[in-house]
Parts: C-alpha cells; structure tokens; sequence
C-alpha cells in the first residue's frame, strides 16, 4: 500500500526535513558524520533531510537522540487541547487496553 500525503502534509515533511539538517550544520557535522553517530547510511539521513515521506519514525529518532532530543518524540502529543476537547464532549472512547501502548 502505497503512502499518499496532502500538500500539506508535504511541507510539513520538508520542514522537518531543514529543520534537522540546521541542527546538524549547527552542531558542525556532515552527513556521513551524523549518520555514522546514528549507525544508518548516508543516503538515509539525505532522505531524512530531504523529508522523503517513506523516512522511518526510527530514523527520526535516532537523529533526535545524536541531538540529545530523544525524550521529545513522544511530548508531541502530550499536551492534546483538540483531543481533550473531544474527549470532554464525547467522553473517553478506547479502542482497548494494551500493555505496551504508552498512554499518553
């Protein structure tokens, strides 16, 4: 099955993409720099920097920790004023309980 992102969606990638490539320059590393840090290929962290959609969550994670910003992935959703206000007004709905699911 095949990906298919909005315009939208795009830039936001590509956003990410400059973003994590400033933080490199700043940090005055080359590619094959952060991607020995990171134990992945060269081409992997230009397709990260590229903000290609197929780019894994790990590879993001992987440049967020050599940043020393591992911790921060999962804080994206932590504060969730749309979800909490759904939440208010429909009430809580899960799908489920899972062990290994972080509650967020």
């Amino acid at each position: 099955m095949r990906l298919l992102l909005g315009t939208d969606e795009l830039e936001s990638l590509e956003r990410l993409g400059r973003t994590v490539r400033l933080a490199r320059l700043r940090r005055n590393l080359s590619q094959e720099d952060l991607a020995q840090r990171m134990g992945v290929s060269r081409s992997s962290v230009v397709m990260l920097e590229r903000g290609a959609p197929g780019t894994s969550v790990g590879i993001l994670l992987k440049a967020l920790s050599v940043f020393g910003y591992a911790g921060r992935l999962g804080e994206i959703l932590a504060n969730d004023p749309a979800g909490e206000e759904m939440e208010l007004v429909t009430g809580r709905k899960r799908a489920g309980a899972k062990d290994d699911v972080a509650d967020f």
